[in-house]
């Protein structure tokens, strides 16, 4: 039997995909380009991953228990959504390999110093190993548990960061200029575009809730999350700084004083990053398996899983270090390869939903 979750549950793996890699990897090269306003590019890129959920959540919708994937394969053969499946199970291969090299990296700088990618690797992959092979709902409830602490901390943040705010760092609105502005909004594509995972979970989730509504709850709520602790950075350490840190938003909270007893909360902040990061190598790792396993009928998806681990594994070895890995984020080919296979899936799934769409009324005529 198919596992279901909630609509709550649906929406923290989307806010996760959305909030905790940009939120690491992001302001630098936003900072770089838009200087103040990067909050505002956070927000106007949200709306370009809001606008990829919501298509994939339609595409589904207009197919048999929202599993395109399984309705071309059904009704056109096997190889009918085999172009969907490999583009799709690509960019998650591709996106998992990214962030478990982002989370060996964060983990080998600042808390295993010295610690070689390759021994934490495998640790990193066999828990994914492990969540995907046990389902959807435990990979949900993971993401419900780690994204609430976070939505608190955010919360708190104002609060611990006040003091710190110099009003002589801001610059006047749009002081880069449009044109920085516009170019931050397309380096934050390929990130907001990640949303398109919406099609591994819409399948499961339960019949009972309006997946529409959720779906811009957890992605529109990550994307204001996002924008709000970016404009905080900018608060705080002004227009020009940030741009020649490795991790600001890490340095954020190395500067928070709650009070006189808890002046620091980097280190439970960093457990929190950490589990994220571990969410979305397992979140996309799941997605890439799910959909291979649906388009060849495939139910034990062991074997599967294991051997896409062992290609990120091996792709994250040979990525660029951290600072090449942040500058990577700001290249026109990378946006383009990745906004190119986004747009690309979405255009397979609106021809796959019309041409069934086409063959139900053909049928219904005749």
């Amino acid at each position: 039997m198919q596992q279901q979750i909630s609509g709550g549950l649906y929406a923290a793996v989307l806010a996760i995909m959305g909030s905790v890699m940009p939120y690491m990897l992001l302001p630098r090269a936003l900072v770089q380009y838009a200087g103040q306003e990067a909050w505002l590019a956070i927000l106007l890129g949200g709306l370009y991953g809001l606008a990829v959920s919501l298509v994939t959540v339609w595409a589904a919708c207009r197919f048999s228990h929202r599993d395109p994937v399984k309705a071309l394969r059904c009704a056109f053969g096997p190889w009918a959504a085999l172009p969907v499946a490999l583009l799709y199970s690509a960019l998650n291969l591709l996106l998992s390999a990214l962030a478990l090299h982002d989370v060996q990296t964060f983990t080998s700088i600042l808390l295993l110093p010295g610690t070689p990618g390759w021994v934490l690797a495998p640790m990193i992959a066999g828990v994914a190993i492990y969540a995907v092979v046990r389902g959807v709902e435990p990979v949900s409830r993971i993401a419900f548990a780690v994204f609430l602490p976070m939505v608190l901390v955010i919360l708190v943040l104002p609060t611990g960061l006040f003091r710190e705010f110099d009003i002589l760092q801001i610059d006047p609105f749009l002081y880069r200029g449009l044109d920085g502005l516009v170019r931050a909004i397309s380096v934050t594509l390929a990130w907001t575009g990640q949303s398109i995972v919406a099609l591994s979970f819409i399948r499961h989730l339960s019949p009972k809730v309006n997946p529409y509504l959720w779906t811009v709850i957890g992605v529109g709520g990550a994307h204001v999350l996002l924008g709000v602790t970016m404009a905080l950075i900018t608060l705080v350490f002004g227009s020009v700084l940030p741009g020649r840190l490795l991790y600001p938003g890490f340095e954020l909270f190395a500067i928070i004083a709650v009070s006189e007893a808890v002046e620091r909360i980097q280190a439970a902040v960093m457990v929190l990053w950490l589990a994220g990061g571990l969410l979305k190598v397992t979140v996309n790792l799941f997605a890439a398996v799910e959909e291979l396993s649906v388009t060849f009928n495939v139910h034990r998806r062991g074997w599967i899983t294991a051997v896409l681990a062992v290609i990120a594994m091996g792709a994250a070895q040979i990525l660029p270090g951290p600072l090449q890995r942040t500058g990577l984020t700001a290249q026109a080919w990378w946006n383009i390869l990745h906004v190119g296979l986004q747009l690309a899936i979405l255009l397979l799934l609106a021809i796959g939903a019309l041409v069934g769409r086409l063959r139900q009324g053909a049928m219904a005529s005749g």
